[in-house]
């Protein structure tokens, strides 16, 4: 039955917002708070080159199965091209081990998880047959959408590897990996190493949200998605579930949202609405407006 949950969690857990996933005998939780497990490379001090967002970059690369590629973008982002090096952390955090499945076998997983009493809890909440099938399929969508050309990953433990070079792109001056950097920093340590390596831990959260807060002032929609991240989880800044519905709302409203499939986005509002009032929904909605205003350009900035 392990086979079973596994295949739940990392399903229900995977989307552009880097979800880590746990899992036990006989549940699955996937928790949106970075997971923390392992070591890597410092993180050392941000650098003033400036480039664009990965998303917005030419490469002659981009068209080409990521396997094909992976030792051609390794050259180049050792060498300093932000563009591969920012490629590479999104494959690894993203796509390691990705499968195309269909809603057909979804639905039979879900069946048979309902026959064998599994259950799949989403920040400590057991979601139903249904809530289960509906946030399989959008973020089955999603991870088709983020990993088209980047079958064939095979890590055993990715997340150093996606720290790594995002933590190059980010230092070289990519927007995007500026935006993402903090949703990888922290999650190679494990409670022993965060205590050992606590000034570290320190200035890697001081970094992120130098990085992050960089990215939504050059423009870059995709920190207006993570802002909404770590607002909602608590991470980079304190929990606040206003703040985080605002960000996200932001998000929707501009042209990279599209980049998101529509379920996908569609469930993470209604979920970070759901923790608000009336009021402070309109609230957050009015001053999103205005954030938005920042990010308006496809490949922002």
């Amino acid at each position: 039955m392990r086979w079973l949950v596994l295949a739940l969690a990392v399903i229900a857990g995977a989307a552009l917002l880097y979800r880590h996933v746990a899992t036990s005998s006989g549940t699955a939780d996937a928790p949106t708070r970075a997971g923390k497990a392992g070591a890597s490379a410092s993180a050392g001090s941000p650098r003033t080159s400036t480039a664009p967002p990965s998303t917005k970059a030419a490469d002659d690369l981009d068209d080409r199965p990521f396997v094909d590629v992976r030792a051609e973008l390794e050259r180049r982002a050792e060498r300093g091209d932000a563009h591969a090096a920012a490629r590479l952390g999104r494959a690894f955090a993203q796509c390691n081990g990705y499968v195309p499945v269909d809603d057909a076998q979804l639905e039979s997983w879900v069946v048979e998880a309902t026959a064998r009493g599994v259950t799949l809890n989403v920040d400590g909440h057991p979601l139903g047959p249904d809530a289960l099938l509906a946030r399989l399929k959008a973020n089955q969508a999603q991870r088709a959408r983020d990993c088209a050309n980047a079958g064939g990953i095979d890590e055993q433990d990715p997340r150093p590897l996606a720290f790594h070079w995002t933590e190059r792109a980010a230092a070289l001056g990519d927007a995007d990996a500026q935006a993402l950097y903090g949703n990888l920093a922290f999650a190679t340590y494990n409670a022993r190493s965060a205590i050992v390596d606590a000034e570290q831990l320190r200035e890697r959260k001081r970094l992120a949200r130098d990085y992050l807060e960089r990215a939504l002032a050059g423009g870059d929609a995709l920190a207006l998605q993570q802002m909404y991240l770590h607002y909602a989880h608590g991470t980079l800044y304190p929990e606040d579930a206003e703040a985080a519905y605002r960000y996200l709302y932001a998000y929707s409203l501009t042209p990279r949202s599209a980049e998101m499939a529509p379920a996908a986005l569609t469930g993470l509002l209604d979920e970070a609405a759901a923790a608000l009032d009336d009021g402070a929904r309109e609230r957050a909605r009015r001053a999103a407006r205005d954030l938005a205003a920042c990010c308006m350009s496809p490949g922002s900035p």
